[in-house]
């Protein structure tokens, strides 16, 4: 599970902590520790604070046990820069970078492992747009969090303080948010009345969203896999595991 190894800027440097979908292992083995992601939260709060604007970083994350660790640690690391961070809990990632872009937050962060069993997780970045940042910028955030107060001094020297220390605050209707957004980018003349159908949320993220969705477009939804535990996600469910969706569908 240890990062892949590419090519950065163009000087075939080797990529030590980022592969091709973020920071990825074992929970609580390292690189995916709340050590190195504290370090990482303050390297991404470092690389957006331009300008004179109070600075804000969105976190969201899948149901994995591990996420309330690595979000605590993450946002810690950014609060310790002085910028705020929002966080919105269980949400797709395609949700995360909905939210990043139209709260006009500075980058989002999101901790996640995809279809990977429970005991694995990730960090990924996200731009103010919500697109994943740019090899060369994952470069320099390695180079920040693996350097020492010799190599980068500004940044391992900054510790703002009294107000000027970040504050974190819960997103209370980040869900409804995003439905609401999916709904609007669904044509308006169509509708799912009469429709049955099968949702395998995996466990995950999706398991408030999607369901909503279908719901509220006027299908009659069969919803499976919606009771995350923290250990349960992806377990004989999701999209590796197809079968007992399959039969769900048949049976009604």
């Amino acid at each position: 599970m240890a990062a892949s190894q590419g090519l950065g800027n163009g000087a075939g440097e080797e990529r030590k902590l980022f592969g091709t979908d973020g920071v990825r292992g074992v929970a609580n083995v390292h690189p995916i520790t709340a050590e190195m992601a504290l370090q990482l939260g303050r390297a991404l709060a470092w690389k957006v604070r331009s300008g004179n604007h109070r600075h804000r970083i969105v976190i969201g994350k899948d149901t994995r046990l591990s996420g309330y660790m690595l979000e605590t640690a993450i946002a810690a690391g950014i609060c310790s820069m002085g910028v705020d961070v929002l966080l919105c809990g269980p949400l797709p990632t395609p949700g995360i970078a909905f939210i990043t872009e139209s709260m006009r937050a500075d980058a989002g962060v999101v901790i996640s492992a995809s279809h990977n069993p429970y005991q694995d997780n990730g960090i990924k970045f996200f731009d103010r747009t919500g697109f994943k940042l740019p090899d060369e910028e994952e470069l320099e955030i390695e180079r920040l969090v693996l350097g020492n107060q010799a190599t980068s001094p500004d940044f391992h020297g900054l510790r703002p303080t009294a107000e000027l220390i970040g504050k974190a605050k819960r997103i209370d209707d980040a869900i409804g948010r995003y439905v609401v957004f999916l709904k609007s980018i669904f044509p308006k003349e169509l509708t799912l009345d009469g429709m049955t159908i099968v949702v395998d949320c995996a466990n995950g993220a999706a398991y408030h969203t999607a369901p909503a969705v279908f719901e509220e477009l006027g299908a009659r939804v069969i919803p499976l896999s919606v009771d995350p535990d923290g250990r349960n996600i992806n377990d004989d469910c999701g999209a590796l595991h197809p079968a007992h969706m399959a039969a769900r569908v048949r049976e009604v």
